[in-house]
């Protein structure tokens, strides 16, 4: 066992780059969740996911075979949380393609004439048929699934369509569990995108067809299946942080037809961002400003907004279409450990400002993907894992599946000299308590260059002569591509994305005696430090109480120790309610929930090694 002053030395020598300079920072953090803030609701176990495009579903989940690298790097996951990760079948193409029950095949077919609206690409561009949601049990066991069903198009039957297409998407799926719809995708670029007149798309007519698409899939589908009338996510929105989205703001939204009934067709509220869009963002991105931690905030200040209004409504808020660089990414960023710790870092993030579910946007052909799918027409490469996966693992492992853990920020006041924007400090509380210390830095530090270090200082008097493992989520450095670990673990190394031992391995040690503990951080590194285990060793079992309360309740409450912290609403002052309080949330409902009646829930939880878990309450 390792002396508290032996801490430095071990998170040094997992450098292999020469130390330029060190200097410190000093954190007391609140011992308990009462005092912290800004505080997360509790994490769901499926909170970090991944989005599909449509058109690259087939990739992903393989077809008569599974593709067995996103097989295994989705049931790696599974076992830190006990359920695999929330998944997103959406995007731009969904709003251009038609089910139809006569397709046959694993294809998805170009319409030879089509008529619908929407320019470049016109709503009834591609055509799929009952293949599409087989290929979706490739997925493990459990996957709780988003799937986006086509509003865009309004040609001849458009209604009887999009109900068809939900039945089948229901019935289509044997495996994985379909738990949420969004009706369109991105209603307020449909101007732009010429799905509709421009000068008559409004919120209102958005929110009648929503409405009554809704309520038709309601009473014709989910109703003879007992699913209740919550299963809807809107409105999918690019942005409302532009004068065209603005009008698609939540605190207008519950004015028009998608409030209907009190809300209650509302499962949770579903927006979309990027922190750079191609062709949108008028700058060009390096790795330096997307690891300026001032930019992520700053940027992130409408959604932010947002989250909060969707709190004062009572319904949760998911980030279902999310990346650093849209929509496939910038080789040179995207594939380097610089994304890897920005993503880390915006996980943290958005739970402190009460995004309940992120999912990060793949394509098969996108560098901002976690992994290849299959091999790539764009530069030759095969199927591999890229860097950004690691930070799906590190927060997979810290979450845990013990269904009552909570991410609060530290705010630090004493940063030294020129690490201005570059530090960050997340702790977790399990059961009200703090459990785990998370340190970044992202200091940009090229592979092979003099790297700085920076010295965390924590003062911990309820820790004194307690043991803490220290766990480094690093690489050679933020250019890397290759060669990430976390936790003393590869998934690359193996060429499967299987878990192996690499690199070095985490670290015991002893608090100090007078509560002091010191750890060093590179740059272009973070580590976390756990209470009294390895993080990811003893937090992986499912805890059944814990997460039946977590999965049978709508509300955890409206104190800011259940329910996290929140602030004032984008305009200032509280959005409009469905109630007259708002009653928090929980993330958790829709991520494991089966289809089923709402006065008895059924959760399926696949524990590695367990089996299945089922549980049943009313």
């Amino acid at each position: 066992m390792m002396s508290t002053a032996a801490v430095a030395l071990a998170a040094a020598a997992a450098s292999t780059a020469t130390t330029a300079s060190a200097q410190s920072v000093s954190l007391v953090p609140p011992m308990t969740q009462n005092t912290a803030n800004p505080l997360s609701a509790i994490l769901s176990p499926a909170y970090a996911g991944m989005g599909i495009e449509p058109t690259s579903l087939y990739p992903f989940t393989g077809t008569t075979e599974r593709n067995n690298l996103t097989y295994t790097l989705l049931t790696n996951l599974q076992k830190y949380t006990g359920v695999p990760p929330h998944i997103r079948v959406g995007g731009n193409a969904g709003d251009t393609m038609l089910y139809n029950a006569s397709s046959s095949g694993y294809t998805i077919h170009q319409n030879a004439y089509p008529s619908g609206s929407g320019q470049p690409n016109p709503s009834d561009l591609l055509y799929f048929g009952p293949s599409y949601f087989e290929a979706m049990d490739n997925f493990p066991e459990g996957t709780p699934i988003t799937y986006g069903l086509n509003l865009a198009y309004q040609g001849s039957g458009w209604l009887d369509g999009i109900v068809a297409q939900a039945n089948a998407s229901l019935n289509g799926v044997q495996n994985v569990n379909i738990v949420g719809f969004e009706i369109g995708n991105e209603p307020d670029l449909y101007g732009q995108n010429q799905f509709r007149t421009d000068g008559s798309w409004t919120p209102t007519a958005y929110g009648n067809q929503w409405q009554q698409a809704a309520v038709a899939i309601y009473n014709n589908v989910l109703k003879a299946k007992n699913i209740g009338t919550n299963f809807f996510e809107p409105a999918a929105t690019a942005t409302t942080a532009t004068s065209r989205g603005q009008p698609f703001r939540i605190a207008n939204l519950v004015s028009t037809g998608v409030a209907a009934e009190n809300g209650i067709y509302i499962a949770g509220w579903n927006q979309h961002d990027y922190f750079y869009y191609l062709g949108v963002s008028s700058y060009q991105l390096t790795s330096d400003h997307l690891l300026d931690l001032s930019a992520t905030s700053s940027q992130f200040k409408e959604w932010r907004d947002q989250s909060q209004d969707a709190y004062n409504t009572g319904k949760p808020y998911y980030l279902r279409e999310m990346g650093s660089v849209g929509p496939t990414g910038i080789q040179g960023i995207s594939d380097t450990f610089a994304n890897t710790l920005w993503t880390f870092h915006f996980f943290l993030y958005a739970a402190t400002v009460q995004v309940a579910s992120v999912q990060i946007h793949m394509t098969a052909e996108s560098y901002a993907s976690p992994w290849q799918p299959t091999a790539s027409n764009s530069d030759g490469s095969q199927p591999h894992v890229r860097s950004s996966y690691y930070a799906f693992a590190a927060i997979d492992q810290i979450i845990g599946a013990t269904c009552n853990v909570r991410v609060a920020q530290y705010s630090l006041n004493n940063i030294p000299s020129g690490y201005t924007n570059r530090l960050a400090s997340y702790n977790t509380y399990t059961d009200g308590n703090l459990q785990t210390l998370i340190a970044i830095n992202t200091q940009p530090a090229p592979s092979g260059s003099s790297m700085g270090t920076v010295t965390f200082t924590y003062t911990l008097p309820a820790w004194s002569g307690k043991t803490v493992y220290l766990s480094q989520l690093t690489a050679a450095g933020s250019d890397a591509t290759q060669n990430t670990t976390w936790n003393g673990m590869s998934y690359e190394a193996s060429g499967t994305g299987t878990m192996t031992q690499a690199g070095d391995q985490p670290q015991q040690v002893t608090v100090g005696q007078d509560g002091l503990l010191s750890v060093r951080v590179r740059d272009s590194q973070a580590v976390v430090v756990n209470l009294g285990s390895q993080i990811g060793t003893q937090n992986n079992q499912i805890n059944t109480a814990n997460c039946q309360k977590l999965a049978s309740s709508t509300s955890e409450g409206n104190d800011v120790t259940v329910s996290g912290t929140v602030q004032a609403g984008s305009a200032g002052s509280s959005a409009p309610t469905f109630s007259s309080q708002p009653t928090g949330y929980n993330p958790f409902r829709n991520s494991v929930a089966l289809n089923a009646r709402p006065e008895l829930v059924l959760v399926t939880l696949v524990a590695a090694g367990l089996g299945s878990l089922l549980v049943a309450f009313s």
